[in-house]
């Protein structure tokens, strides 16, 4: 992983943001490196559970305070993140399991990883997201982020047919606490 960095001319608010925010990059990136060494049958739940890490619940929490000043810019630059870690730069984005019938079983244990590292980015995310949304109510004009907080959130809880892999229970996790972030939005708008 490369170092980041921040540039300490920033301005005051930007230089707290991304200072932030790399703390957060930095933490989640630990946090899936540990659920990639894991066992597939370990819930992600276990690892990335509120409470279990105090660090990267202040670093959250702080997110969240942050957000009362600048909620759309903290959207954003989710948003962004995001798109790095699945790779996707378009709009269109859904979340399909990775594995085939076909698959040898090495190759069908790779897909299973990756799709556990794909549920833990959308488990970080979706905690991230059920804190800082709780501050909506003091920024009316973000309609379009809103927007696309629902139609991520509603990719997620499309059923899987006829799909019975390891992370089965990984997924109706994710697609929980994605209808969490719908809670928090229905609360706040």
């Amino acid at each position: 992983m490369l170092p980041i960095s921040v540039d300490p001319d920033s301005k005051p608010g930007e230089y707290v943001l991304k200072s932030l925010f790399v703390n957060f990059t930095t933490q989640a990136e630990r946090k899936i490196r540990i659920i990639m060494a894991e066992p597939l049958e370990k819930p992600l739940t276990k690892s990335l559970q509120r409470g279990e890490d105090t660090q990267f619940d202040q670093v959250i929490s702080s997110m969240s305070s942050l957000s009362e000043y600048c909620l759309p810019s903290i959207l954003r630059t989710l948003f962004d993140w995001y798109k790095r870690q699945n790779g996707i730069e378009d709009e269109s984005h859904e979340y399909r399991p990775r594995t085939s019938t076909k698959s040898k079983s090495d190759e069908q244990q790779r897909d299973y990883l990756m799709e556990r590292r794909d549920l833990a980015i959308d488990f970080i995310f979706s905690l991230v997201l059920i804190e800082v949304l709780k501050q909506i109510p003091l920024h009316p004009f973000i309609d379009s982020l809103v927007h696309d907080v629902i139609n991520l959130a509603f990719k997620h809880f499309k059923y899987k047919e006829g799909y019975l892999g390891p992370n089965t229970g990984n997924m109706h996790i994710v697609a929980d606490l994605y209808a969490e972030v719908i809670g928090v939005l229905a609360q706040a708008k």
